[in-house]
């Protein structure tokens, strides 16, 4: 492996990101593309791979591909490995493709949860074990459009939940009565707004989410709550409830760490200071972390 040079492909449903790493395991460039595997159109996956980093691909080279690419929708789908998981299973049941030219195309595997409830992760896993020592018992939440609250136990990954905070939040905000309210000025900048409805959910007077929700509305309706605060009111209530949710499922022992975009992980950071908990962000280059971990197994 380390006589091979290697690219690492970061490749999500709306983003392409690929690092170059260079020998002594830093990185040397990086280059991100809104290319997601749903603008690739009829499959051809090789050629936007040419079209975005031909240049860096050389014989004999290893590239290593994690995120919906290995997904049923993606180039090579690869079967999940089942939780609890450490990072040398991933590089046990990575699906190895090689080009004709010599290059090794490695499709890394999601993690999945069959029981309680089945849960799938494809991505994330390779962001949480860039960030948690090869021993460590830690809580990591990754939010995003189906956040992530992972439970690290001894350096492995323990089990899961997934939410849909951030798809429900676009689709209330995009397809409901509540996007009638929401002005162009409801642009998610006002953090009180944000921080009282973080707060509606740690009060006596919810009642549950779908009841919250609604109050969004009959807020504005009311004259309680101003137009222009509803979107950063509704996200705090639908963050609120994850929170609640997540910390009675996931009880914090060690480090609490939140891996993911600095704007959304500093809302979660703001959010769970309001239930009285500190959380440690962490670095954007999980992703680079986790893989560097991984190429050191000796793929």
């Amino acid at each position: 492996m380390t006589q091979r040079a290697r690219l690492v492909v970061d490749w999500g449903t709306s983003n392409f990101r690929c690092y170059r790493f260079a020998p002594d395991g830093t990185v040397a460039q990086t280059h991100q593309a809104s290319a997601g595997i749903l603008s690739v159109s009829d499959r051809d996956f090789a050629s936007v791979l040419q079209r975005e980093i031909g240049s860096w691909i050389t014989p004999d080279m290893n590239i290593f591909l994690s995120g919906m690419i290995t997904s049923r929708n993606g180039w090579v789908e690869t079967p999940y490995v089942e939780a609890p998981a450490r990072l040398a299973d991933l590089a046990r049941a990575a699906v190895v493709v090689e080009a004709e030219n010599g290059v090794k195309m490695h499709f890394l595997p999601g993690v999945a949860m069959y029981s309680p409830t089945p849960d799938v992760m494809r991505g994330e896993e390779i962001q949480v074990f860039g960030v948690v020592e090869e021993l460590e018992t830690a809580t990591v939440i990754l939010p995003g459009t189906h956040s992530k609250w992972v439970e690290v136990r001894d350096g492995a990954l323990q089990r899961f939940s997934s939410f849909m905070t951030g798809e429900v939040f676009g689709v209330l905000k995009t397809h409901s009565i509540l996007g009638r309210l929401m002005t162009d000025a409801a642009n998610g900048n006002d953090p009180q707004a944000f921080i009282d409805g973080v707060q509606q959910v740690l009060g006596h007077q919810t009642v549950g989410l779908l009841h919250d929700i609604f109050t969004t509305r009959s807020g504005v309706l009311l004259g309680q709550l101003p137009a222009q605060d509803s979107a950063d009111r509704l996200s705090g209530l639908l963050i609120g409830h994850e929170i609640k949710d997540g910390l009675a499922a996931y009880p914090i022992t060690g480090r609490l760490l939140i891996v993911g975009d600095a704007f959304l992980a500093q809302r979660y950071q703001l959010a769970l200071a309001q239930f009285g908990i500190t959380a440690e962000l962490c670095s954007p280059l999980a992703s680079v972390d986790g893989f560097s971990r991984l190429s050191a197994l000796g793929l």
